[in-house]
């Protein structure tokens, strides 16, 4: 009870504003035929004398076999009266005539609508009102005739009505409204349901707005043999078959759109219903009986039992305050379905109040009432959506500035992790090195092991370490070519005394080449080594200092060369503890070093180290956090 009143009055309004379009006004000298005479004749000829004529009420409906012969011929006539020259002018109003024809009053031409012929098919669903001016009547009696020409299947002549013009007019354009007007406009809203859903369905795969574009793509295509009055004559099955297959598939998906918004899903039920819609398209193909009365009829009211039972159980499910579809999508339901059970009793021609198609009404009121929730669901999310990105803008701002305070203190913390680093490195290097040898000098002179020459020698030796770490440290402001120029600053002039020149090539050194200064240090000292042991123990005329960069990305190469003409080194020499340094130095950075050596043939230290495709960051250099790109990410959580 509590959905019948809102139902049965949604249906008295819709009913009301259907009959006001079926009932037309008649005036005082106003005559509705429901009376006519029939007879069969050939297409194009005019009956004869003698011919037959058979009494019929209107609406008439009859059906050709379906034997795909030549065309029929029928002509209609029917009198009515004029009993006195009229005031008004009177007009002749064919509320139905779908397969056109030539219509005559007292034998005068009055209208030519299009009709059936062996290359076209008509089916008019327009209404058609024809002026009559005053030679055409005569007082009295007067006699309507319309010659038609038919081909298979069924057709239908509706009431003829003749009164004055302006009361017709109305009527007329109240009819052409809900024939023509409404197809259009369900025709156009299931294209853009079909569309919009469509779309949205790429971008976010759903069930119900699968069901809804299906349904407006149905829809259209149960519209298409609506819209299309006039068209080939081969085509005609076809869209009659599309058409029955859109309708019943439309019913089909809202019934399991109904019970899936009950929370029911019923696959056998489901499949079941495919079969018995796809059914009714597939018999009216294979039997050519694409417009047979009693197959369209009776299938559609099939559908129309099926979608009932489904109505009743979602509507009991609402009654008991179960999930449920809404008040507004079962009213429109139960409208679909009287309209269905109301054209298929059309489509019998049983007696009926209204001889107006409901179906092109109910479809797209099924339509809205289906997609409202769901728009009302997507701009719904829409908001949500838009208030959740507000407020994560809001949380990312203050993130960002914890973010940066947090950036700022861990940055300082690494500047001074990395000096306390670099301290203890330098510290410890300079206990190893030049801490150690100056011990070693001091046990020496406090021995008086050392002549004055020899502590000379090793206090210069010194302070060449201190400055090579001095240098190391320095690199860090500077490239390696930097640190082997001061190197070669201090190491020219006493090769140059000794009689030794010396040729430098860094020109293959990058620009940009960073080290770390616990690389560059063990580096300086690999050349110091052999510069020292070439001064001391080659007897070489030229010393040749060569680095560069070979290979590319990440098989680049550090490549340092120190070469001399001397007399070579012994066995003696390679024994000697000065290589066993330079080899653990080389070790400690991860670099190859080899020794090239023959008696009187000079000797080359090579140092080879790899270096990684991208610099990492420098020793005593915190590492660089880009701010922007963790922000980044973190308003795309």
């Amino acid at each position: 009870m509590i959905l019948a009143m809102p139902l049965r009055r949604l249906v008295q309004v819709v009913a009301a504003i259907l009959l006001g379009a079926a009932v037309l006004p008649a005036g005082a000298s106003g005559t509705t035929r429901q009376h006519a005479e029939w007879t069969a004749v050939a297409p194009g000829t005019a009956p004869a004398a003698d011919a037959e004529w058979a009494a019929v009420a209107l609406p008439v409906l009859w059906a050709a076999p379906a034997n795909g012969g030549p065309l029929h011929g029928a002509v209609l006539r029917l009198n009515f009266d004029v009993p006195q020259p009229p005031q008004r002018q009177l007009g002749l109003l064919l509320t139905q005539l779908p397969t056109g024809g030539r219509v005559r009053v007292n034998g005068h031409l009055v209208g030519d609508i299009a009709t059936d012929d062996e290359g076209r098919e008509a089916m008019w669903r327009r209404p058609f009102l024809f002026p009559l001016a005053a030679p055409v009547l005569a007082t009295g009696r007067n006699t309507v005739t319309i010659k038609i020409a038919y081909g298979d299947g069924t057709h239908r002549v509706g009431e003829i009505v003749v009164a004055p013009v302006d009361q017709l007019t109305g009527a007329r354009d109240l009819r052409y409204f809900f024939t023509n007007t409404v197809p259009w406009i369900g025709a156009t809203l299931a294209a853009l349901i079909a569309l919009f859903f469509g779309l949205l369905l790429l971008r976010r795969p759903d069930g119900l707005l699968a069901l809804l574009a299906i349904a407006g793509v149905l829809w259209l295509v149960y519209s298409a043999l609506l819209l299309l009055e006039l068209h080939p004559a081969w085509l005609h099955p076809v869209l009659i078959a599309l058409c029955s297959a859109g309708l019943g598939g439309f019913m089909a998906v809202t019934a399991i759109t109904l019970m899936r918004l009950a929370h029911r899903r019923l696959l056998r039920a489901e499949a079941a219903l495919w079969i018995f819609t796809a059914a009714g398209p597939t018999l009216m193909l294979a039997t050519r009986a694409t417009s047979d009365a009693a197959l369209a009829g009776a299938w559609l009211v099939g559908l129309a039992v099926a979608l009932a039972a489904t109505l009743l159980y979602a509507g009991q499910r609402r009654l008991r305050g179960n999930a449920a579809p809404g008040g507004a999508l079962l009213a429109a339901t139960a409208l679909l379905v009287l309209a269905a059970v109301h054209d298929g009793a059309l489509t019998l021609g049983l007696p009926i109040g209204t001889d107006l198609p409901l179906l092109p009404v109910a479809g797209p009121l099924v339509l809205v009432a289906l997609a409202t929730p769901l728009v009302d669901r997507f701009f719904r999310a829409l908001r949500e959506a838009e208030t959740a990105r507000s407020e994560m803008e809001s949380r990312v701002r203050e993130r960002e500035q914890l973010l940066k305070r947090n950036f700022e203190w861990l940055r300082e913390s690494e500047r001074a992790q990395a000096r306390n680093q670099e301290r203890q490195r330098i510290m410890q290097d300079i206990h190893d090195g030049l801490g150690s040898q100056l011990l070693s000098a001091l046990m020496l002179v406090e021995r008086r092991a050392l002549s004055n020459r020899q502590v000379a020698q090793l206090l210069r030796e010194s302070i060449d370490d201190l400055r090579l770490a001095i240098d190391a440290i320095a690199s860090e402001e500077a490239t390696l070519a930097d640190a082997l120029g001061n190197l070669r600053f201090r190491m020219e002039p006493r090769l140059r005394a000794a009689g030794i020149g010396l040729a430098w090539d860094v020109r293959g050194l990058p620009a940009e080449l960073q080290l770390d200064p616990g690389v560059v240090l063990p580096i300086l000292r690999i050349v110091q080594e052999a510069l020292t042991n070439a001064l001391k123990h080659s007897r070489a005329r030229a010393v040749r200092v060569e680095a560069r960069v070979d290979g590319r990305d990440a098989d680049r190469f550090l490549r340092v060369r120190v070469t001399d003409d001397g007399r070579g080194i012994g066995d003696e020499g390679v024994r000697g503890r000065g290589l066993l340094n330079m080899r653990s130095r080389a070790a400690k950075i991860g670099a190859q070093l080899s020794l090239t050596s023959a008696p009187g043939a000079g000797t080359t230290v090579a140092v080879d180290l790899k270096l990684a495709a991208e610099p990492g960051p420098r020793a005593g250099e915190p590492s660089k956090l880009n701010t922007n790109v963790i922000l980044e990410q973190a308003r795309r959580l």
